[in-house]
């Protein structure tokens, strides 16, 4: 599973000296450039230095959301599932099947934070790496040198009209390849173009836009049901 295109990144250099972003770190006990970027805090800024895709980005919180469902299913907890975060600043968060994401969104931001700061978080003994950070690297090359699935299949209200049943049963042709589904990891809008041409198919599993944590939830409640 890949959350694409995430609104999870820091504040951009370009937005460092605007007032709500100087308050939101000073609140905080975090340098500027430390913060995430949030829409609830950093709205003014964003617009008013028209952020490019401004409408995608500072929504750290779907990411928390999608991570809290896809790492609390069966397939996670039982080494089946393998979940990566991409975000729309070319940026990859790889995570261990040993992490247990912070139900606490403000826990959550802190490690976030610390993430892109040190882009490696151990577990307390140092032994292990629970999450790793991995810079300028674009869908593409996720796809073909990292996750290197047998398909990949997108889920967006632009695809395909069909049922989460429907859709494991149409693209998983053999149980013993690899598959990757992507979800979108952002408030408005759709794929871009150079992410969409790496799919091979894309669905939709509603008339309505849900929300990328419930799209995840069904998804993967149907590939179980297929493994089991």
């Amino acid at each position: 599973m890949i959350i694409a295109e995430a609104g999870l990144e820091t504040v951009p250099s370009r937005i460092f000296d605007h007032t709500s972003v100087k308050n939101y770190a000073r609140k905080i006990g975090r340098k500027p450039k430390e913060v995430l970027l949030d829409t609830s805090y950093h709205f003014s800024a964003m617009t008013h230095h028209d952020l490019p895709l401004w409408w995608k980005r500072g929504r750290p919180d779907i990411v928390h959301f999608s991570l809290l469902t896809a790492l609390s299913t069966p397939l996670f907890i039982e080494r089946k599932l393998d979940v990566y975060v991409s975000t729309i600043e070319n940026k990859l968060i790889l995570i261990s099947k040993d992490l247990r994401i912070p139900k606490s969104y403000f826990r959550f931001e802190g490690l976030m934070m610390n993430l892109f700061r040190d882009k490696v978080i151990n577990d307390p003994n140092g032994s292990r790496k629970l999450l790793e950070l991995k810079e300028n690297i674009n869908f593409k090359e996720i796809i073909s040198q990292i996750v290197k699935p047998n398909k990949v299949i997108a889920l967006s209200i632009k695809g395909i009209r069909s049922n989460p049943f429907q859709i494991i049963v149409d693209s998983v042709e053999d149980k013993n390849k690899n598959y990757c589904f992507v979800v979108g990891g952002f408030q408005r809008g759709h794929f871009q173009e150079d992410v969409k041409s790496i799919f091979d198919t894309m669905y939709s599993v509603s008339d309505y836009g849900l929300e990328s944590h419930v799209v995840i939830a069904r998804i993967l409640y149907e590939c179980e049901k297929l493994i089991q």
